[in-house]
């Protein structure tokens, strides 16, 4: 894993206010890292140090690693989201976060940013509106896994890609899949078989079309109707 201490596009980030020094010079507060496909960007018990992670490029599956278990994915995360927000205040990560592709994250430490917001109400009122998501995140995730069968738990997880996609900037209804089909199958609990027929009924219904890794989506209000439990 590198680590840059740069600046370069810092000036187009979303994130910006939440890292930029108080400093006279207006330094960037974070440093840069660059974390290769499969490396891990922290794993599960390692400490940490009251840092959270932006998601600059590429994206990352958060692993539950367990003694004489397989590997449990337990979430996804691509650029401008962050990673690190539930272990603030831990003794060590409770999961391992892995690269699905070359990534770049920014490195914030999260007790520096924490004392600037105290006399600063705008990056505060950023500090509490990052906790504030973390929650729903977490409290959406759970209904999700919890609520609903595979065939809402696949469209519910398309749905989401679509969105990120579209907040960055990139087609919503044509894009590639970072994960492959066993961490999707880990994600919502079912086999990497059952993936490929969930896929290949939803090619029949003219709602999504996959080759390999690129997916095309055809039908979207039909694929919101699944995620819903609407559809008929």
């Amino acid at each position: 894993m590198r680590v840059d201490n740069y600046r370069s596009n810092c000036e187009r980030c979303i994130h910006l206010h939440l890292c930029r020094d108080t400093a006279a010079d207006d330094q960037i507060a974070g440093h840069r890292m660059r974390v290769r496909r499969h490396d891990a960007l922290y794993r599960a018990g390692d400490a940490p140090g009251n840092r959270i992670y932006c998601i600059r490029s590429g994206s990352f599956k958060l692993v539950l690693e367990r003694p004489g278990h397989d590997e449990q994915v337990i979430g996804f995360a691509m650029a401008p989201e962050f990673l690190g927000l539930n272990t603030l205040g831990a003794a060590g990560h409770s999961t391992s976060a892995i690269a699905l592709e070359d990534s770049e994250v920014c490195c914030i430490d999260w007790d520096r940013q924490a004392f600037r917001g105290r006399s600063q109400p705008m990056q505060r009122a950023g500090l509490h509106a990052l906790l504030a998501a973390e929650i729903r995140r977490a409290q959406q995730d759970a209904l999700l896994l919890h609520h609903t069968h595979s065939r809402q738990r696949m469209a519910d997880l398309v749905l989401h890609l679509s969105q990120v996609y579209r907040n960055n900037g990139y087609s919503a209804s044509r894009f590639r899949l970072p994960m492959s089909r066993c961490d999707i199958a880990s994600y919502i609990g079912v086999s990497a078989e059952c993936v490929s027929r969930l896929i290949d009924q939803f090619r029949r219904q003219g709602v999504m079309q996959v080759h390999r890794r690129d997916l095309t989506l055809l039908d979207p209000a039909a694929l919101e109707r699944t995620a819903a439990g609407t559809e008929g």
